[in-house]
């Protein structure tokens, strides 16, 4: 056995999602330690409602940087043990993998469930001098300190990536290629990827014909008052949704069904889609079987695409000014993928596409959902398979 324990650290509380994601109870099962560290409580100052099912592995919460270090100095294996990280590289963690530096912990990371991202540089100067703002500003310079401390030997380099298609890297944050080249890499798929083989041969949930939106909770996502990102007004963006959604219904004669965001509760409580139905965790099945897939910029699109299916992209005036990042992917996603984008705001007829591209989706399918050598392994065998090997 390769490693004996695995310890994974987040600054958010364990879900269900990330539970399974991250192949904790088949680690388990294979007779490694698993622990959860939760760090919460040191980088936001409340939870905002946000899921927490620690009670699925074990878990330890910790309030300070003084306990993660006694933590660390408790652990009786460290070279073991490892630590494998669910956070974004970015400066707000610099001061934690300092620490595990210190300790000369063996750290990993997933780098995947990336997508195409149109390029910052297409921005003009003069928008990005007017989008500079206080926080940005300081964020840009902690993120260039946080490269000169990797430089300087203070943080180290990723031990082990698990990587998800050739472009998966980039999930992994604000690291270089050069960085990442340098670590031991395992092929993996993208948790999209990985349900579309499990689901491939489901059978349909419905009896007749749909269209499917591929929902992101987009003016609600917990993650916008995290951050503080910028977002669009719920009393804007649903209604105008809706009446897209009652012309492309009267223009193909079959519903819109909703395939909602995992973090999408107030769906369960309250009706944002005027009565069209909503159903949870069945995003994959609900793309297999669709006349086709409406969506923004989610992840998600890696199922009509891993199943061939139609692609309409969606945008409006309100995404555009409210969350530019969104609108501009919209604009790429449509260019890379050979797909159709519209303002859902407008009253102008659904421009779908006539047939799926189908060398944009292979494309696709190989930069940020699979490799050659996976496309018929789910990542749990390979992850196992790694954990059970000798080391390098």
């Amino acid at each position: 056995m390769r490693f004996k324990k695995l310890i994974y650290i987040r600054y958010m509380p364990l879900t269900a999602k990330v539970f399974a994601d991250f192949h904790m109870e088949e680690a388990s099962k294979s007779g490694v330690e698993v622990e959860y560290w939760d760090f919460t409580a040191i980088f936001f100052k409340n939870q905002f409602g946000m899921e927490d099912s620690s009670h699925l592995t074990k878990t330890r919460k910790f309030n300070s940087y003084v306990e993660i270090e006694t933590a660390l100095k408790s652990e009786k294996s460290l070279q073991d043990t490892l630590f494998i990280s669910i956070m974004t590289f970015e400066a707000r963690i610099g001061k934690l993998y300092k620490l595990l530096t210190k300790f000369d912990c063996q750290l990993a990371v997933f780098g995947r469930n990336m997508f195409p991202l149109a390029s910052a540089n297409k921005t003009s100067l003069l928008d990005k001098i007017l989008k500079i703002n206080f926080s940005k500003l300081i964020n840009f310079i902690r993120n260039r300190m946080i490269l000169k401390d990797i430089k300087n030997g203070l943080i180290k380099n990723y031990d082990i990536v698990f990587l998800g298609g050739k472009k998966g890297w980039l999930g992994i944050g604000n690291v270089t290629f050069d960085e990442i080249s340098k670590a031991e890499s395992v092929k993996v798929n993208s948790d999209d990827y990985d349900n579309y083989l499990k689901l491939k041969d489901a059978e349909n949930l419905m009896n007749h014909d749909y269209i499917v939106f591929l929902d992101e909770y987009l003016p609600l996502h917990p993650d916008t008052s995290l951050f503080n990102i910028k977002n669009v007004k719920p009393q804007d963006y649903y209604p105008e949704l809706n009446d897209y959604f009652t012309e492309v219904e009267k223009q193909f004669n079959m519903p819109v069904v909703i395939a909602a965001h995992p973090k999408a509760n107030r769906y369960k409580e309250e009706d944002f889609f005027d009565n069209r139905k909503v159903y949870f965790g069945k995003t994959a099945e609900l793309s297999k079987y669709a006349h086709f897939v409406i969506a923004h910029d989610t992840t998600s699109i890696n199922y009509p695409i891993a199943f061939n299916k139609k692609l309409h992209l969606i945008t409006s005036n309100n995404i555009e000014d409210g969350i530019n990042s969104v609108h501009q992917n919209v604009l790429y996603f449509s260019k890379y993928l050979g797909c159709n984008y519209q303002y859902f705001n407008k009253k102008d007829k659904i421009n779908l596409i006539d047939k799926v591209n189908l060398k944009n989706y292979k494309n696709y399918k190989f930069d940020f959902q699979t490799w050659p050598e996976t496309q018929n392994i789910e990542t749990s065998e390979i992850f196992i398979n790694f954990l059970k090997s000798n080391k390098v």
